[in-house]
């Protein structure tokens, strides 16, 4: 008996997935050779969006009055940060608002306004690399310890406590790492849509559930920086063509996408790659399993990322939290189902005085 007829699911790996690869490969070779032809060789080290960018996104509900931050934590420097903080500023209840990959702070505006409406005090920050906070203009500067220890930082500099963590799409393994680090000042957790990759047992069997997750890292493995946002964004429903705009402002050209093109490659969806990475989900997911606060689950009964296996090992790190199904939310189900996500984690909050 051949060892294909023992392993037969190494013969579509075989035949479509490493070709494929090869084709991935090849075109992004292709790719990168004609851009680099185009590219200036000198431009600066960290961009700011221009202001006019953002103009008429109060039309879209995105009328909120900016703040900015430069983080510091011993040898670290971190370019300026935005966030938003609405709601009153002595609220005992602190909501924290972690985007993913390629949405901004722009995405939490309809839950925002509901829950800041509701006498919460909702922040949403905007991490390095996108929004309205300062871009590195090369990839090589974004990595997975940035966005973690700019999330940490910002926490601390404002002095956060009790805080209702909610994490979305690729803020979740950034959101949930931290997490480990401060457990005192985090109350609740709110989940939605989101992943922590790196399972430790059988890979291929989470395979379809992170399929979105893995057809993001090929399309930026092609593009790079060159990721036609606007098209991207069409994909994930009925946006019209304003709010696709919002959603693309922070990125008037290829040179701010920088941290759009590295974030898929920070955070390995399989067992393999980067060590260091690695072994924080596994230490992430290891702590997440002794949580005993309060924890909400949101995920979509549709769309890329939307349950599945990755909803199944949130239920089995937190056996004891609330799950509500989210129906037609999608991808991007803060956009869509804003205002139901906003009175479901207010029920939720209330519930626990």
């Amino acid at each position: 008996m051949s060892v294909f007829t023992k392993k037969r699911w190494m013969i579509p790996i075989l035949v479509v997935v490493f070709p494929a690869v090869l084709w991935l490969a090849l075109i992004r070779h292709l790719i990168s050779f004609f851009f680099r032809a185009l590219k200036p060789k000198n431009y600066p080290p960290v961009l700011r969006t221009p202001e006019e960018s953002f103009i008429g996104l109060d039309k879209l509900g995105y009328d909120f009055t900016a703040n900015y931050v430069e983080l510091c934590g011993g040898n670290l420097h971190l370019p300026r940060v935005h966030y938003v903080d609405e709601g009153p500023k002595d609220s005992d209840n602190v909501i924290l608002c972690i985007h993913g990959e390629p949405t901004w702070s722009f995405v939490y505006r309809f839950m925002m306004k509901e829950l800041a409406s509701s006498g919460f005090r909702v922040i949403a920050l905007d991490f390095i690399g996108f929004g309205k906070s300062d871009k590195y203009s090369s990839p090589d500067m974004y990595t997975h310890e940035l966005h973690v220890h700019t999330l940490h930082l910002f926490i601390q500099h404002l002095n956060l406590e009790n805080i209702t963590l909610v994490v979305h799409d690729w803020g979740g393994p950034v959101g949930l790492s931290v997490v480990k680090m401060i457990p005192e000042r985090i109350a609740n957790l709110c989940v939605l849509n989101t992943v922590l990759p790196c399972r430790d047992d059988t890979v291929f069997k989470h395979v379809i559930n992170l399929i979105h997750f893995i057809s993001w890292s090929a399309a930026i493995f092609v593009f790079q920086t060159h990721i036609p946002l606007n098209a991207v964004f069409r994909g994930y429903g009925k946006l019209d063509y304003d709010t696709v705009n919002g959603y693309t402002a922070p990125f008037p050209n290829y040179r701010y996408k920088a941290g759009v093109a590295r974030w898929p490659q920070l955070i390995p969806m399989m067992p393999w790659g980067n060590k260091r990475i690695i072994e924080d989900m596994r230490s992430t997911k290891r702590f997440l399993r002794t949580w005993k606060k309060p924890v909400l689950m949101m995920f979509s009964d549709n769309g890329i990322s939307g349950g599945g296996a990755s909803k199944e090992l949130f239920k089995s790190l937190f056996p004891h939290g609330k799950d509500i199904v989210i129906n037609g939310g999608g991808y991007l189900l803060q956009e869509f189902k804003g205002e139901e996500l906003a009175q479901n984690l207010i029920q939720f909050l209330r519930s626990q005085r």
